[in-house]
């Protein structure tokens, strides 16, 4: 089956509960890219040897409970200043079990190149190559992608170029991009996959109301349709975006305390439906009811039968199902998210 959509998700719990909880027949239409995020330390502290350890083999435990994990890349680009423990916390705890590629890009260090190129080569799951936004408009950006292939031996019908355009700003400059990128790289060899991905959901929800219900601007499928038809790649060029998250929420780093607020988030065709509540440390789940309700009863909700994440929102709503803590409403929006973008794209 074709490669239909790449949902790019940080390798979390509810993150991945969220994509393990996709109907397996659509699940299958997928390849995500997980990005391993970055270990927070206290405040003027470097993390050990072990806590990246730890850190990894974490991640990979995440991983391995959609085991076999089916297609997917996994991206180290927070946490790989010791590639040694990269191997060892990350990739040696799935031992036989694994079918995701690695990926790298021509910024990545040199030691760090060499152990994806070497894992690509030695599990047969190829290579996937990811070009950020602002490497896109590199003058040089072709021969530095030519010199990283060359490097690493890899057969090209098995590498994957994603085109990672990142939080989407300005459509109009994001399509620009994507389209020099495209015509700078996507015949330069015959890549296994061509896959521009970006995202539009914000990082805060400053400006948003509280208990009422907010839209926030979905352009990522319209930036890689007009990308696609300027290029003349039609389908050859496949979907990618961050679902219901910021892009940078693997880089995220944490130097205390955080107030964290109830939220319900929601897909439409052209927005994103968003819920706000107030602090959970202080006014507790009890309020999820009321946000839930506020998209359970919205024109454009789907249905309870649509997806998991339809089901737990409307279940919530009526008082059926207790009212998660925010990872819980993370993986909720998550699945509904895939659902649907799997459902447009057909």
């Amino acid at each position: 089956m074709p490669l239909q959509y790449v949902p790019a998700l940080p390798v979390k719990r509810g993150d991945v509960l969220g994509f393990a909880e996709v109907a397996s027949e659509l699940a299958a239409e997928m390849a995500p890219l997980w990005t391993i995020p970055v270990l927070n330390a206290p405040r003027g502290e470097a993390p050990s040897e072990d806590d990246r350890l730890t850190h990894l083999s974490k991640a990979a435990r995440y991983l391995k409970t959609l085991s076999p994990i089916g297609s997917s890349w996994i991206d180290t680009v927070h946490v790989e200043e010791n590639p040694r423990l990269v191997r060892e916390g990350l990739w040696e705890e799935f031992g036989l079990f694994i079918t995701a590629a690695p990926v790298t890009g021509p910024e990545r260090s040199p030691a760090q190149r060499a152990l994806a190129s070497e894992l690509a080569r030695s599990t047969g799951n190829g290579l996937g190559v990811r070009i950020s936004s602002q490497e896109m408009i590199a003058t040089d950006i072709r021969e530095r992608v030519r010199e990283l292939l060359r490097d690493s031996e890899v057969e090209a019908e098995t590498v994957d170029l994603l085109l990672d355009l990142g939080s989407l700003g300005d459509p109009a400059e994001a399509i620009d991009r994507g389209v020099r990128a495209v015509e700078a790289l996507g015949a330069m060899v015959p890549w296994r996959n061509l896959v521009l991905v970006s995202g539009a959901f914000p990082a805060s929800s400053q400006g948003w109301q509280r208990d009422q219900v907010s839209r926030v601007p979905r352009p990522e499928r319209s930036v890689w349709q007009a990308v696609a038809e300027q290029t003349r790649v039609g389908r050859g060029l496949v979907y990618g975006d961050y679902s219901i998250v910021h892009p940078g929420k693997a880089a995220q780093v944490s130097s205390g305390p955080v107030t964290i607020l109830g939220k319900v988030l929601y897909t439409a065709p052209e927005e994103y439906l968003v819920v706000k509540g107030r602090a959970i440390n202080v006014y507790g789940t009890e309020q999820m009811h009321r946000l839930a309700a506020r998209i359970s009863r919205h024109p454009l909700f789907r249905g309870q039968a649509f997806s998991a994440g339809e089901h737990y929102i409307a279940d919530c709503a009526e008082q059926r199902a207790t009212p998660g803590m925010p990872e819980r409403w993370v993986r909720a929006g998550h699945t509904q998210h895939l659902t649907f973008v799997i459902d447009q794209l057909r």
